[in-house]
């Protein structure tokens, strides 16, 4: 790391430690990763969950490295690399790492291999004989923004600090959302090289195609009062000459100019990171300008009712009341929308398997229980792994608490302009969902008493046909319960993650009041102090 840069960073740390500014420490540890880095630019490719990002890589590399599809992802970032010989090395959070095959990836960085990554991956770097043209540049594959899990959204968003340039993938099957474009504003904070992808064009005919293109660029003209290059991309259709003007216009000129781009980049996240601090003490230098008399009256007019902690508590109460009453009904509405599917497979696979099943009383009871008990889990299993549900109704809770957490905020700035004449550039406040454990499967045994311990008395070459009506009769009542029983397990698990969801935000807003209070308290006479303070970290 530059020596300059270096003491820029510490006389960053050391403001965010005198002056308790919390919300600015993480984003400073990531910025000295990326400024302690001197081999590669890490060129991320984000977007939407389901904007087809993996797709997209696997057709730029001409491989299918990356699982595509339906498969959700862990929280795993995948990084691609030149490398003489092709190799995968998988990094653990503990550290260690081991190697293994291309065909093995999808067994770490997808729910399907590494449910809910009990397997502890942290990274999967990739190594490719074919990028030897852009050795300098890391291709970083995200997990899906807007997915609401903590282990996808927050996995990607704490990356933006540390990445070099975006490839950010616009699907053409729809105008850019105001998520996409707040995304791409808290991504140009850390990144000028940003490069929009419309994604899936060969779904639709040319001047569609245009219309996309021309609207995503007046919108973005509109937002950032700048251009950004927009390229497009199939993986189905003209996928050879997309992946070569990719290649041409934005890859390779930031491969051969590394060194150049890279401190270019750096620049741009010190500066972002310096407005972000002196947006801070010039409150904190405003408030110190006004008389001790003054800085009371100051505090309660731009900490007003609507900003105190108790009146935020009982409007966010409310909130996740209302969602919490339509929860159950939805959860159990949309599992039971699979039963006659279940119940169909479940009663052929039973016809055919009953027949097999050998013995006594005892022993076919024993049978039908082991093969309901399989059979079944891998239904609800099957459900589970790709139930959205849970992300529906948490997505549209974090939809509502980042709204509100984006109207505090805009409060907040508003009335310290009104007062201080200050514009404020507050951190954005965020909030993510952690992972909802998937409930177990609980099979009934065949009968409600040890019937079958009589055995003796149901010889089965005269009852066979008896009990086996009995235990398909049984299937349907199997299935409602475990429906019902998943029903009030996820719901007991949203409503958790509900009241964690608030906590949350409560959090976030609490802490970022206490800074904004101790910056308003600042002593009379301390105001050359600040003033020296903020001069050493302006840029």
């Amino acid at each position: 790391m530059d020596k300059e840069v270096q003491e820029f960073l510490l006389e960053i740390q050391s403001v965010c430690e005198e002056f308790g500014l919390h919300s600015v420490n993480k984003t400073l540890q990531r910025i000295k990763n990326f400024a302690r880095q001197n081999q590669y630019i890490d060129v991320a490719v984000l977007g939407q969950f389901k904007a087809g990002k993996s797709s997209f890589l696997n057709s730029f590399l001409n491989k299918a490295l990356l699982p595509v599809g339906n498969i959700p992802v862990t929280a795993v970032i995948s990084r691609i690399s030149y490398g003489p010989q092709e190799k995968v090395t998988v990094t653990f959070t503990d550290g260690s790492r081991q190697e293994i095959s291309s065909q093995e990836i999808e067994d770490y960085v997808s729910e399907s291999g590494n449910p809910e990554n009990e397997k502890n991956v942290l990274l999967v770097d990739i190594e490719l004989p074919g990028l030897e043209q852009i050795k300098t540049i890391r291709l970083v594959d995200t997990p899906g923004i807007g997915s609401v899990w903590k282990h996808n959204t927050e996995t990607t968003t704490s990356w933006f600090p540390e990445t070099g340039a975006v490839l950010f993938l616009i699907s053409a099957e729809k105008p850019i959302s105001e998520n996409e474009l707040t995304l791409l504003q808290e991504i140009y904070l850390y990144s000028p090289e940003i490069v929009i992808v419309l994604s899936k064009t060969d779904l639709f005919a040319e001047k569609h195609l245009q219309n996309m293109e021309k609207f995503t660029k007046d919108v973005l003209r509109q937002y950032f009062n700048k251009d950004f290059p927009l390229l497009r991309h199939s993986s189905h259709k003209a996928t050879l000459e997309y992946n070569e003007a990719i290649k041409q216009d934005i890859l390779l000129p930031l491969a051969l100019n590394r060194d150049e781009n890279f401190a270019k980049i750096l620049r741009h996240k010190l500066e972002s990171l310096s407005n972000n601090c002196l947006s801070y003490l010039e409150i904190a230098y405003e408030a110190s300008r006004q008389k001790e008399s003054d800085r009371k009256r100051l505090q309660e007019s731009i900490l007003d009712e609507h900003l105190h902690f108790h009146f935020i508590r009982r409007e966010l109460l409310l909130i996740i009341g209302s969602y919490k009453e339509k929860n159950r009904e939805q959860v159990y509405d949309y599992l039971n929308s699979f039963r006659g599917e279940i119940e169909t497979r479940l009663k052929n696979g039973y016809r055919t398997a009953f027949p097999d099943w050998k013995g006594n009383l005892y022993s076919v009871s024993r049978q039908y229980e082991n093969w309901l008990n399989q059979t079944l889990t891998l239904e609800l299993q099957e459900i589970l792994l790709k139930e959205e549900k849970s992300f529906e109704l948490l997505g549209a809770l974090k939809r509502h608490l980042t709204f509100y957490l984006k109207s505090f905020r805009e409060r907040l700035s508003h009335n310290l302009e009104q007062v201080l004449g200050i514009k404020a550039n507050l951190a954005a406040l965020d909030i993510s969902v952690d992972e909802i454990k998937k409930p177990s499967i609980s099979i009934s045994r065949a009968f409600d008493f040890h019937l079958d311990m009589l055995w003796f008395f149901f010889p089965m070459f005269i009852f066979r046909g008896i009990f086996q009506r009995y235990f398909e009769k049984q299937i349907d009542y199997e299935i409602d319960k475990n429906l019902h029983r998943l029903t009030s397990n996820m719901n007991e698990r949203i409503n958790k993650e509900m009241d964690s969801l608030m906590v949350k935000a409560l959090s976030y807003i609490n802490d970022e009041l206490n800074m904004i209070e101790t910056l308003l308290g600042e002593n009379k006479g301390a105001s050359d102090y600040i003033l020296s303070k903020m001069e050493q970290i302006r840029l």
